[in-house]
């Protein structure tokens, strides 16, 4: 029987999807019992690495780590999120309220980062922009395409 179809983007953005939908739904139930989780997102950065370490077969692709555990401290703070005004959009795009907002989660940020003690130069937004300002900061993620085909994903 053919199976063809698996060597498309496709799928891999299907996987990709379903990973991401369960380990959501993972953290969920976690933390219904009490439990804290942290999505690790660097394994990304060295791809047939991480693959070698947990002797992954091929087409196989760690798309992120999840732990899981009782928090050492009874509550951590949580980071907070974009308001709804920057991200949700009825009906058509409308960036008329974006920068508004973006301000706003700007000085949310600063004053999150100075109560948990991070050190991170600049707002949100500058931070965002480092991020994916040049290849090389995105810490690897640069060659994932290169990465996956070593792993054996075609990609077509």
């Amino acid at each position: 029987m053919s199976h063809a179809g698996l060597d498309y983007l496709e799928m891999f953005v299907t996987a990709t999807i379903d990973a991401a939908l369960a380990a959501q739904n993972a953290t969920v139930a976690a933390e219904s019992l009490g439990l804290g989780t942290v999505y690790i997102g660097a394994m990304r950065n060295h791809p047939e690495e991480i693959a070698a370490l947990l002797k992954l077969p091929s087409h196989v692709f760690a798309v992120f780590g999840l732990c899981v555990g009782y928090p050492d401290s009874p509550q951590a703070a949580i980071k907070p999120r974009l308001p709804q005004s920057a991200i949700l959009h009825r009906e058509h795009y409308d960036l008329t309220v974006q920068d508004a907002a973006i301000a706003q989660y700007n000085e949310i940020m600063q004053n999150f980062y100075r109560e948990q003690q991070m050190n991170v130069t600049g707002d949100w937004a500058e931070h965002s922009v480092k991020r994916i300002a040049t290849p090389q900061s995105l810490s690897g993620r640069d060659r994932l395409r290169e990465a996956l085909q070593n792993l054996g994903f075609e990609l077509r």
